[in-house]
């Protein structure tokens, strides 16, 4: 199963220079920083002039800020221990050649605007666009001669679990321990491959990445190791409410050690199920070529369940190297979404 974790980034304010996302918004006042984030900032751009803080994106933990290096602006996000997401100024037009690109895909007819240069955590550079589509504002990053659509405003991906909120490191610190009840409840596996897992923890921390969204609200969605076994995600609100969980209940469709069965990768979903997804994709004009009846689509799509939470996957391509992950929560209400051409 793919899990594309590919996210919406916005440049903020920066000192000496027009902000790159909102042209024209006053300055905010400045925020004090931490020693240890500016330290962090000078180890790796010691010639960097004019800090300013704008904002705690997580309290405490996770700032963000701008600064100047060799005549760029730059915004960074910067947590406990390293720079979290780094983006800089460009000072040209879109590219004729990236307007073009866009033009010829299913989400062609927007206005590319706000070109700039990209960094994240352990990620190559690339470099990015605000899109606006249908009256939505989007993101797109062009990768590798393809791109990516998502229509969050910024974001940042940790390593720490320490950049998260209380609620969240303590949903996963409360599972953080083995479950010998579960293991020893999945029947489809043989005695060898429960003892192989049934001392490790259920979930221990990998990364996460935070989507701050149009409306100011974050998004994390956290990959967890589960059972020692495999990683898989989960998309918390930062209140800690579950929105969304990965196919964790694909553990029981294993046959005796570890080996797909039969009914491993084929789709989950029940009639209704099909019929209210197969009429809600053709319905949009967004999803058109992007549908279930597709045999690949079909057995790319699953219900997802963890404890009482439960979620729906849909890995949608249109046979034209251009993919739609969808998530949809317990409500079949969609709640993360990317698209993207390679």
């Amino acid at each position: 199963m793919r899990f594309f974790l590919l996210f919406a980034i916005v440049l903020l304010a920066i000192h000496g220079c027009k902000s790159p996302e909102n042209p024209g918004t006053a300055p905010q006042p400045s925020l004090e920083l931490p020693q240890s984030v500016q330290d962090l900032i000078y180890e790796s751009y010691p010639s960097a002039t004019n800090l300013k803080g704008l904002s705690e994106v997580e309290k405490g933990r996770v700032y963000e800020l701008s600064f100047e290096n060799n005549n760029t602006g730059y915004n960074a996000i910067v947590g406990t221990s390293d720079i979290l997401r780094l983006a800089a100024t460009v000072g040209e037009a879109v590219p004729d050649s990236l307007v073009a690109s866009i033009q010829r895909l299913t989400i062609r007819g927007g206005k590319l605007s706000n070109y700039r240069k990209l960094t994240y955590l352990n990620e190559q550079n690339s470099y990015a666009a605000d899109y606006e589509l249908n009256g939505l504002k989007y993101l797109v990053r062009f990768v590798n001669g393809g791109a990516t659509l998502t229509s969050y405003e910024r974001g940042f991906v940790t390593n720490e679990i320490q950049d998260l909120p209380d609620v969240i490191q303590q949903y996963i610190a409360a599972r953080n321990k083995p479950n010998p009840a579960f293991v020893n409840s999945l029947t489809n596996l043989n005695e060898a491959s429960r003892q192989y897992i049934i001392n490790n923890n259920e979930l221990a921390f990998s990364q996460c990445t935070v989507n701050v969204m149009p409306d100011g609200t974050k998004q994390y969605m956290v990959s967890v190791k589960f059972l020692g076994a495999t990683s898989l995600p989960i998309l918390f609100k930062e209140d800690g409410q579950v929105l969304w969980v990965g196919a964790f209940n694909r553990i029981r469709q294993f046959n005796q050690d570890f080996n797909g069965g039969p009914g491993f990768g084929a789709s989950n979903l029940t009639n209704k199920e099909i019929t209210y997804f197969r009429d809600l994709f053709a319905a949009s004009s967004q999803f058109m070529g992007f549908n279930l009846d597709n045999f690949v689509n079909f057995n790319s799509s699953f219900r997802n369940e963890y404890e009482d939470n439960r979620g729906y996957t849909f890995d949608l391509s249109n046979g034209k190297n251009e993919r739609w992950y969808l998530c949809f929560n317990g409500d079949k209400k969609l709640v993360y979404s990317t698209y993207s051409y390679y």
